[in-house]
């Protein structure tokens, strides 16, 4: 019997070291083969190096432009979460989880039904001020992209710098209130550097994802700019011109890099004092009379004002008019209904069941291997090597991976796609797999080691169940991830295959705008009952 559980495991152990290597092999070859074509052949490429300065720098103001809207926003919404009690503030907080789990092209969806040509808004304002034309035009130009996108993300910079915030201690600011200096100087001199670390952990991520925003851009980007992403997609899908795709590719991925060693060097952001006590008082009654003072109440009340108008107007409605937009049609309510009906429906959501699952799965295995691996070998997280290798494919955006299967591959295939996903996004669960593995005490782990009669049965005995509740976690928001992902099964164009988010874009590129929001309604619903399921086993 005992012979049998060896075998068993030794034989798990070997599937999840393959599994393991297989997605390694999925990550490094579509690259290597989206960077290949520059260096053969005899085409040169196609850009001038003005246009190619241009295309980079739009790039970067548009994603710099979305960072900046995301910080502006989400710093003082962290500032009211992590400091005050109100109604609401467990919603506010809640919304961290948007977007993981909707996918852009559904906000994409609603900034649409809010500020689009024929919008809320704009229908709204034509007939209040008697208008002939509409009078909000900038979602279809640069500004519709970095305020669409620093809107999308700035729940990321809030529920950092809020978790930071709460933790941060209090000593300096207290001493600087005895010494009589104000509430604004303290914080930008003390609060705004201790800050410093959190606000970076949160805008570096956000960077990213705006620099490799592709559907959002496609979607709202005006004729004269377009970014690195959307003209990859356009050098390889449509023009074939892969040199010069190759060539955009290379420097996306080394701008990207450059942001992913930066975030990598990032110190963790000051812990919690253990006690008050420690200091000899109270800190949460030092200088309150400052804040109890009725002029910074007023300033407290009218910034709270103005920040939920802002995320209502231009946050929450947007996810609203998701959905009524497809109510508001010409079918109303009955347009979900056929929908689902439909036989396009139908098989979007098989094609989101054959592979949603399978890459969680992959992420799964591949990011307890290395979690694993990364926890034996180094205990204390002192190599930077090995901690920074699960942060490369951050640098990595979608369309240069799907990019560089369909270099690989004759045509899109969805065992390819399903490879393509977990090569991408395994470091999510990564993150949390490790995380419960380092919360083992490493007493523990030596004991176990010493007792086991294999080095196997530590980790299906104490590794495992240790973190089982993180990997079940780690599964569901990966799946999410997987369903809501259309640049990957857009550039792939798998044979007679669809997705959920890949079909939903297909109504939206054919107008059919009623339908494409009943049917990211759906999408939304399902990636946030995933999403939501995985945050209870957390």
């Amino acid at each position: 019997m005992v012979n049998r559980i060896h075998a068993a495991e030794y034989s798990a152990a070997v599937c999840a070291g393959i599994i393991f290597t297989c997605i390694c092999i999925a990550f490094l070859f579509p690259l290597g083969a989206a960077i290949l074509p520059l260096f053969g052949g005899k085409s040169s490429v196609s850009f001038y190096y003005s246009k190619l300065s241009r295309i980079t720098a739009y790039t970067f103001e548009t994603a710099l432009g979305s960072t900046l809207i995301a910080a502006a926003v989400g710093i003082p919404a962290a500032f009211f979460t992590a400091n005050r009690t109100f109604p609401g503030r467990r919603f506010l907080l809640s919304l961290s989880a948007v977007p993981f789990c909707i996918p852009p092209l559904i906000i994409a969806l609603g900034f649409v039904g809010t500020f689009g040509m024929s919008g809320v808004l704009n229908t709204v304002l034509m007939k209040a001020f008697h208008l002939k034309n509409q009078p909000l035009t900038f979602l279809y130009s640069s500004a519709g992209v970095i305020t669409a996108q620093g809107f999308y993300n700035f729940p990321l910079v809030m529920s950092v710098v809020s978790a930071s915030w709460e933790q941060l201690p209090t000593d300096e600011r207290d001493a600087a209130r005895l010494l009589g200096a104000g509430e604004g100087r303290i914080f930008f001199t003390v609060t705004l550097h201790q800050l410093s670390p959190a606000i970076a952990a949160a805008c570096i991520p956000v960077f990213l994802y705006c620099f490799f925003s592709f559907m959002i851009v496609l979607l709202f980007g005006n004729i004269g700019g377009t970014t690195l992403e959307v003209e990859i997609y356009q050098a390889a899908r449509t023009t074939l011109d892969f040199k010069t795709a190759s060539a955009l590719a290379l420097i996306e991925t080394a701008c990207a890099m450059a942001a992913v060693f930066s975030y990598s060097k990032i110190k963790p952001a000051y812990a919690a004092d253990s006690s008050a006590a420690d200091y000899g008082y109270d800190r949460t009654k030092i200088g309150r009379a400052l804040y109890e003072s009725r002029v910074m109440k007023i300033v407290e009340y009218g910034s709270c004002i103005l920040l939920g108008t802002v995320i209502l107007v231009f946050f929450l409605c947007p996810l609203f008019s998701i959905f009524a937009g497809g109510v508001t049609g010409k079918d109303g309510a009955y347009v979900f209904v056929k929908i689902i009906n439909s036989g396009g429906f139908r098989n979007a959501l098989l094609g989101t069941l054959e592979t949603a699952p399978f890459s969680a799965l992959l992420c799964v295995v591949t990011a307890f291997v290395y979690a694993w691996t990364l926890r034996m070998r180094d205990p204390l997280g002192q190599n930077t090597l090995l901690q920074t290798l699960p942060m490369l494919p951050m640098a990595v955006s979608s369309v240069v991976m799907g990019y560089g299967m369909t270099l690989l591959v004759d045509r899109g295939t969805v065992p390819a796609l399903i490879a393509a996903q977990a090569a991408l996004a395994w470091p999510l669960a990564f993150r949390q797999i490790y995380a419960s593995l380092c919360a083992v005490p490493q007493d523990t782990l030596d004991a176990a080691v010493l007792l086991s009669d294999t080095p196997l049965d530590t980790v299906f005995r104490v590794a495992l169940p240790s973190c089982r509740y993180s990997t079940a976690s780690a599964f569901c928001f990966c799946f999410a991830v997987s369903m809501g992902d259309t640049t990957l099964p857009l550039v792939l164009s798998v044979p007679r295959f669809d997705t959920l988010a890949l079909y939903t874009y297909r109504l939206a590129s054919s107008y059919r705008f009623a339908a494409s929001c009943a049917c990211g309604t759906l999408l939304c619903i399902l990636c946030v009952l995933i999403f939501a399921l995985g945050k209870k086993h957390e």
